[in-house]
Formats: C-alpha cells, sequence, structure tokens
C-alpha cells in the first residue's frame, strides 16, 4: 500500500486559501476541518480547488 502524499488546496468564497500534504482525500477532510476551526470559519465554506503533487508557489 503506498503512502504517497499529495498536496490539497482549499478555498472559501472570500479568496482565503489553505493548502497542506495529506495521504486521502479523506484526511484532508479532517484537516481542513481542524485548519476552518483554528481560523473561525465554517468547515463548509471551503471549496477544494486543486489537489497536486508539489506545493503551489503561490507566495
Amino acid at each position: 500500500m503506498s503512502n504517497k502524499k499529495s498536496y490539497f488546496s482549499f478555498e472559501d468564497p472570500f479568496g482565503i486559501a489553505i493548502e497542506f500534504q495529506a495521504t486521502s482525500l479523506q484526511q484532508a477532510m479532517v484537516i481542513k476541518k481542524k485548519k476552518a476551526l483554528e481560523m473561525g470559519i465554517p468547515k463548509e465554506a471551503f471549496e477544494l480547488k486543486t489537489i497536486r503533487k508539489k506545493p503551489s508557489q503561490n507566495v
């Protein structure tokens, strides 16, 4: 069984983005929920934008 990680990027309607590594979409959804809670934003506000092998270069 492979343990490859991908970078998942989520964005809310106001343009707030979060990106992190996870091994599966299920794990990404759990991480998204935790990060949204930390930010005080409902997890439902974030939509999946991209899944990639390398982090985005947006700085």
